[in-house]
C-alpha cells in the first residue's frame, strides 16, 4: 500500500500503522484576547511569588469576568478529532479548599460551514483548592470539544468566564496567562491551503 510519505515529500503521516499517536498544542495569548466594556478581567502587576523580582502584567479574573477569543485549527490537526482546551495561570494567594470554577462557550465552523454551537457548549469546569497554587504555575483542563473540525482552519469562537463555585469560592483574583488547546496530529501540514490533499 502506498502511504503518502511516499507519494509527496513534503507531507507526512503520524500515528498511523500502530504508530504512537502525536499530540500538538494551539497557545492563545490572553493579552491578545478581546477584553469586553464590562465583566473584564483587570490587569494587574504580579511578582509570581519571586521577591524583590520584576513584576509583570496578568489579568485578574472576579467572579463573573470573561474574554473572548479565539482559535483557528493546524493544517496538522486531524480532521474530526476532539480539541482539549485548558487554562495555564496562578494565584495571589494560598486558600485551601476554597473553589474556582470556569466556564467555556464556543462556537465553530470549518471553511465554508455555518457557524454553531459546539455540543456540549457551555463546557463548565471547578477545581478545589490544595492551598499551595500561589507563586506557582496552575494547569487546569476546562473541556473536550468535540469533533468538530471538519476543515482545515476551522475556528473556533470562545468566551472564557469565572463564574461562580458550587460552594466555598476563592475570594480574590485568579490571574490567567494562556488559554491552551490540544490536538491530535495526523499530518505534517495540508498539501492545499483549504484541504489535506
Amino acid at each position: 500500500m502506498v502511504t503518502r510519505a511516499t507519494t509527496h515529500p513534503l507531507i507526512r503521516e503520524v500515528g498511523h500503522s500502530g504508530g504512537p499517536v502525536v499530540f500538538d498544542d494551539i497557545q492563545v495569548a490572553l493579552s491578545s484576547a478581546k477584553v469586553p466594556a464590562s465583566n473584564a478581567p483587570t490587569w494587574r502587576v504580579h511578582d509570581f511569588g519571586i521577591a524583590a523580582g520584576v513584576t509583570f502584567s496578568v489579568l485578574g479574573f472576579a467572579i463573573g469576568d470573561y474574554i473572548d477569543f479565539y482559535i483557528q485549527t493546524s493544517h496538522s490537526m486531524k480532521l474530526n478529532t476532539i480539541l482539549e482546551d485548558h487554562l495555564h495561570g496562578t494565584l495571589p494567594s494560598n486558600d485551601a479548599g476554597k473553589k474556582i470554577k470556569w466556564q467555556l462557550d464556543a462556537i465553530a465552523a470549518g471553511i465554508g460551514e455555518a457557524w454553531a454551537v459546539v455540543p456540549g457548549s457551555p463546557f463548565t469546569r471547578e477545581m478545589t483548592l490544595t492551598g499551595s497554587e500561589a507563586g506557582k504555575h496552575n494547569y487546569i483542563d476546562i473541556a473536550d470539544m468535540p469533533a468538530v473540525n471538519t476543515t482545515v482552519s476551522t475556528v473556533y469562537i470562545c468566551r472564557m468566564t469565572r463564574i461562580s463555585a458550587s460552594s466555598d469560592d476563592y475570594p480574590n483574583e485568579v490571574y490567567l496567562i494562556y488559554n491552551d488547546a490540544h490536538y491530535q496530529k495526523d499530518t505534517v501540514g495540508s498539501l492545499q491551503e483549504t484541504s489535506k490533499v
